[in-house]
């Protein structure tokens, strides 16, 4: 057929343009192939020759030089530049032989960071390969041995890059040729920084459970291995759980303990931590010093890099006035000494710098802060309602719009009181503010939108995830998971009037931003660090900034509302400063469920000056709050204690104290925003800006009397509205508050 080739043409050789191409196909493989086999042979031979070069270069960190080198004096200086607390490692060098570390405290710090130890070459291929998988895919984990970990510390280089990695497998890998095993975990142990200030398993016994090393438990020396990973948690209840629970874990899987003994186990409570230990300076200032730690680890200065530093910590706390706040407190406490677990917090501050001038977290009784200890604000919350309202709806909210303020009203599906039916059916802001009425607060509040009122507060200064001071962090001013902390977005309309807990120090900021006219500046007590050869590792440095507007005029404008709709408070609750100097205050309570009687309270204030939060509860929650020293309306003994009695008669003579001497200074005046033909106030049918839905169970109430943004005078003030509102929406105190005990 045409089609079919001949036997000859079958034999014919390829065309030379074929063979041509086949030839270069084949060249090109053959420079590849040669490429790649250069390039495997370099991946190989090129880190030998480095890691072999390296291993003569680098040399293998001293254990007793690196213990001399840590644990610097840490001193902590007043603003006036005297000497508030030094910590001395004078007996923090003390190391521990072989012989003298239990077993057990051996076998828990390679169950919790190195179970190959004894068998591994320094370094860990297998982990190493495991960590880079885990962050490339967005986990976390190391892979690092406890030679790697005891070379970083060593040097003090832990830096995120392969280089410092690469030189840190070599050196653990020399130490592994140079010293044995037990001569390297002995150097670790006796080096590595456990939290509380202690570097080396000898301090760290001491300072956790107040033992000498060698009595030290299973159970103990689980915690304290775990500690290790994340020190500056060291005093987390919910992290020293997870830690001791991990490594009991792995000491079972490694075959370290048996069964029985795992299930024998219980928790090893460490003892309370006090921060004057090892160091000098008045015990009953132990939280300033925690506080300034705690304050500089956020900063990226933990307190491990400031011993080894051997740190000079200038304060801006003022002895005098850190004195005043201290004889404030014991002079009111005093007449409540039947009552011993009842506790103040006091934080004061200059909010044109934010200046921490006096901090009182306690007597030093606690093992916890008060200052930083979450609390329901109850109607001292009331402020960022009303910042939220004049920004959001400027037009029609002021210091003189009218609202229906009478009690029980039905708002948003919740039943809402005020404090001993106290309130008027025509009202103003400002007189509500005064006298505390809930029901025009929670009414604003439906009106604008819990996401405003909460966006307010975060920018005045409310942290948006709150850390307490014992306890997980959580987000703040809204539900939370109870395990995590994390908020679900969901803000209730309680926050109206006080139902999501702060800390005294967070309400101390919120009401500094409207003392300084809107303006932001972080509250801080650290002005600046140096070294123990005086070069400076840091200072505060941050910048004012708007707070609620971008636009200078209607920042100023909110805040100067909000301080003119308090300065009749503190006169009207029997709390004035001497010489009838103007302030800006608003007292706050909160109810003990439905008992009728108050768990908390609040006094938070300012002039120009100076802002000081006090907050006044039972320090072992929850618990009802009694009085002795003054009541000026009702019984005079074990009467239940507003934020008019206490915490206001604290924040009065520390406030009076502070500012014998000082000029008076006046607040702004607030323009009136709103527009003078609006004739209602807003009402609970009309649309708030948030999408943020208030849980109800049913629907708001039809029956209020709509309200008129015209000029009212302000009414005047009776004896019964002298009550402050403690909230009444049947919340309980918050489960972040201190333990039931």
């Amino acid at each position: 057929m045409h089609d079919q080739l001949s036997a000859a043409e079958r034999d014919l050789p390829p065309a030379r343009g074929d063979a041509e191409a086949s030839r270069k196909r084949r060249g090109r493989w053959r420079r590849v192939r040669r490429t790649l086999y250069v390039l495997v042979g370099l991946a190989v031979f090129v880190p030998i020759v480095a890691f072999v070069v390296a291993y003569f270069m680098v040399d293998v960190p001293d254990p007793n030089a690196l213990a001399a080198s840590l644990n610097q004096p840490v001193t902590l200086y007043y603003a006036d530049g005297s000497t508030l607390y030094t910590k001395s490692g004078a007996d923090s060098h003390a190391l521990a032989t072989w012989d003298q570390i239990p077993q057990a405290m051996k076998n828990a710090q390679m169950a919790a960071e190195d179970e190959t130890f004894m068998t591994n070459s320094g370094f860990d291929l297998k982990a190493i390969l495991r960590t880079i998988w885990n962050r490339a895919s967005g986990g976390t984990g190391g892979g690092s041995t406890i030679g790697q970990e005891y070379v970083k510390n060593a040097t003090g280089n832990d830096a995120h890059t392969l280089s410092r990695k690469f030189l840190e497998m070599v050196e653990s890998y020399k130490m592994t040729r140079t010293y044995s095993k037990e001569d390297i975990l002995t150097a670790y142990l006796n080096t590595v920084y456990f939290g509380r200030g202690a570097y080396g398993i000898t301090a760290a016994a001491r300072a956790f459970y107040n033992e000498n090393v060698g009595a030290l438990t299973t159970e103990q020396s689980a915690l304290l291995a775990g500690m290790v990973q994340l020190p500056a948690q060291a005093n987390d209840d919910g992290y020293q759980h997870r830690r001791y629970s991990y490594v009991m874990g792995r000491l079972l899987a490694n075959h370290w303990i048996t069964p029985d003994e795992y299930d024998s186990a219980s928790f090893p409570q460490p003892v309370a931590d006090s921060a004057g230990t090892g160091g000098t300076g008045p015990a009953d200032r132990q939280y300033i010093v925690s506080e300034a730690f705690a304050e500089l680890a956020q900063q990226g200065y933990p307190e491990q890099r400031l011993t080894e530093a051997g740190a000079k910590i200038q304060l801006t706390i003022r002895p005098d006035a850190q004195q005043d706040a201290e004889n404030a407190v014991a002079r009111i406490m005093a007449a409540d000494e039947e009552y011993p677990d009842e506790g103040s917090a006091l934080v004061s501050a200059d909010p044109r710098t934010g200046e921490i001038l006096a901090y009182y977290g306690g007597d030093g009784s606690t093992s916890y802060d008060l200052a930083t200890t979450p609390q329901q604000p109850g109607s001292s919350f009331k402020p960022y309602v009303l910042a939220a309202g004049v920004r959001t709806q400027p037009d029609r909210i002021g210091l003189n719009t009218v609202y229906d303020g009478s009690d029980n009203q039905t708002i948003d599906g919740q039943l809402v009181h005020n404090s001993d039916g106290e309130g008027a059916p025509q009202i103003t802001v400002k007189d509500a503010m005064t006298r505390s009425v809930n029901t025009v607060f929670y009414r604003m509040g439906a009106d604008v939108g819990v996401s405003a009122v909460r966006q307010a507060a975060w920018d005045a200064g409310i942290p948006k995830r709150i850390t307490p001071s014992l306890g997980s962090s959580f987000d703040s001013l809204q539900n939370d998971d109870p395990h995590t902390g994390d908020g679900t977005g969901t803000t209730e309309l309680g926050i109206s009037i006080g139902q999501y807990p702060v800390r005294p120090v967070d309400q101390a900021q919120g009401y500094a931003t409207f003392a300084a006219n809107g303006q932001y500046v972080p509250l801080h007590m650290v002005a600046r660090v140096t070294d123990r050869d005086g070069a400076e590792l840091y200072h505060f440095a941050t910048a004012p900034k708007a707070a609620f507007s971008e636009d200078p005029a209607t920042n100023s404008a909110i805040a100067a509302t909000v301080t003119q709709s308090m300065t009749d408070v503190a006169s009207s609750s029997g709390d004035e400063l001497s010489g009838g100097r103007p302030t800006a205050a608003k007292t706050g309570t909160a109810q003990l469920g439905d008992t009728g009687h108050n768990s908390e309270a609040w006094m938070v204030g300012y002039t120009p000056q100076i802002v000081t939060a006090v907050w006044f509860g039972n320090v072992r929650q929850p618990s009802a709050i009694y009085g002795n020293y003054h009541n000026g309306i009702g019984k005079e003994h074990g009467y239940d204690v507003y934020g008019r009695e206490e915490p206001g008669y604290i924040w009065q003579a520390y406030m009076d104290s502070y500012l014998d001497g000082k000029p008076a200074e006046p607040f702004p005046g607030a323009p009136d925003l709103t527009t003078p033909t609006t004739t209602s106030a807003p009402t609970s049918d009309s649309p708030p800006p948030s999408t943020d839905t208030p849980t109800t169970t049913e629907p708001p109430t039809t029956t209020t009397t709509e309200p008129s943004t015209k000029h009212h005078p302000t009414t005047t003030t009776s004896p019964s509205c002298l009550l402050d509102c403690p909230t009444s929406t049947g919340t309980s105190t918050s489960r972040h508050g201190p333990p039931t005990g």
